[in-house]
């Protein structure tokens, strides 16, 4: 079996050394120079969303042996709006990882557990690779291919701005701004590399670029951080959507090429590894991709009636999402149980809101 890989990120490695350990020897083309070639910051793996899965982290890991090492455990979760503050604890709510080219990222950990040889620079096409390759995996992390094949919808369109920031950090404590003049329709998010480092980024829809940085600025200004110079990255229209199918003829999509980013938060990296482990399985174990990567769908279709009610939401909807967050009844099923959380409260506000629009009004 003749097996290419596009793209040497988090789903297309996944994909590679689930591969070889099971005696197949995938061919690997990037199209940067580099695994992680992009710009470093810190994401999350927050076990408040990716419930039922109790653990995430140790399930893939232990799995489908795959040994990532997260840069912090998270045991305080933080959630602000303008005039309101959520603060969940436990010994275990997460993880915070870091993506680009450090070396402790996780593109750059899962390169060194893969042996075959990664083609850079690669200006390969699908097209060029279905000649020679009995399956194809596209991994490349955006819907380029998807788009192409016409088998791609985008629901909505992120940008994204951010920097990293010295201090004293507790490597435990991830932060979230819920806030229209900071972010408009997502989030600010703050998590630290280390103790002495850590990353602040916007998350917004605005209607433009320039929109973007004025968000930006805003978010300096009123949470009052000083960026390390030279280490502003930003990123622009970045879709988030589905596909019709995973599977056409040869190839595979997997990552953000296959849909596997979460649109209410943005949450990607733990479907996108499983994505790429599921495309290796179906191809080891001649099993059907769609329903192996089905589990996807309705965990997508939620998080998008989520991400469409929160655009809706001004600061004072915000507010109340976030003091409905902190109840007691919250914190205590975010301690003592394996349900998403975050996504149950948030649907706990949307189903109220809805029937207090329907009600008659009064006179």
């Amino acid at each position: 079996m003749k097996v290419a890989i596009m793209g040497a990120g988090l789903s297309g490695l996944s994909c590679a050394k689930y591969l070889e350990d099971h005696n197949i020897e995938p061919v690997i083309f990037e199209k940067r120079e580099r695994v992680g070639e992009r710009f470093p910051n810190m994401e999350a793996v927050i076990q408040l969303v990716h419930r039922p899965l109790k653990d995430p982290l140790i399930y893939i890991n232990k799995k489908y042996n795959i040994n990532l090492v997260p840069a912090g455990i998270v045991h305080t979760l933080e959630i602000h709006s303008p005039n309101h503050k959520a603060v969940f604890t436990g010994y275990n709510l997460g993880y915070t990882s870091i993506r680009g080219h450090d070396d402790r990222s996780w593109e750059r950990q899962l390169a060194r557990q893969v042996r075959a040889k990664i083609h850079f620079n690669s200006t390969v096409t699908w097209q060029e690779l279905e000649k020679d390759f009995d399956r194809i995996i596209i991994a490349t992390g955006d819907p380029t291919i998807s788009r192409e094949l016409r088998i791609w919808k985008t629901d909505t369109e992120a940008f994204l701005k951010g920097c990293i920031v010295k201090g004293k950090f507790d490597t435990g404590v991830s932060k979230i701004w819920l806030n229209t003049r900071l972010s408009k329709n997502c989030m600010v998010y703050f998590a630290p590399f280390d103790e002495n480092e850590a990353s602040y980024c916007t998350v917004a829809i605005p209607s433009s670029p320039e929109e973007l940085d004025v968000l930006w600025s805003r978010t300096v200004e009123e949470l009052g951080f000083e960026p390390v110079p030279q280490t502003e990255f930003k990123l622009e229209e970045y879709k988030l959507g589905r596909v019709s199918t995973r599977q056409i003829g040869k190839m595979m999509l997997a990552g953000a090429a296959g849909g596997f980013v979460l649109p209410f938060m943005g949450f990607g990296q733990i479907p996108s590894i499983l994505s790429g482990v599921h495309a290796a399985e179906s191809i080891i174990k001649g099993k059907d991709y769609n329903k192996l990567t089905s589990w996807f769908d309705k965990q997508y279709t939620n998080d998008l009636k989520l991400r469409k009610y929160v655009d809706n939401l001004d600061n004072e909807g915000l507010d109340r999402l976030v003091s409905f967050f902190n109840l007691p009844l919250m914190s205590s099923l975010a301690a003592n149980t394996s349900l998403p959380v975050l996504s149950i409260a948030a649907k706990a506000v949307l189903s109220r809101n809805m029937i207090k629009s329907r009600l008659p009004r009064k006179n």
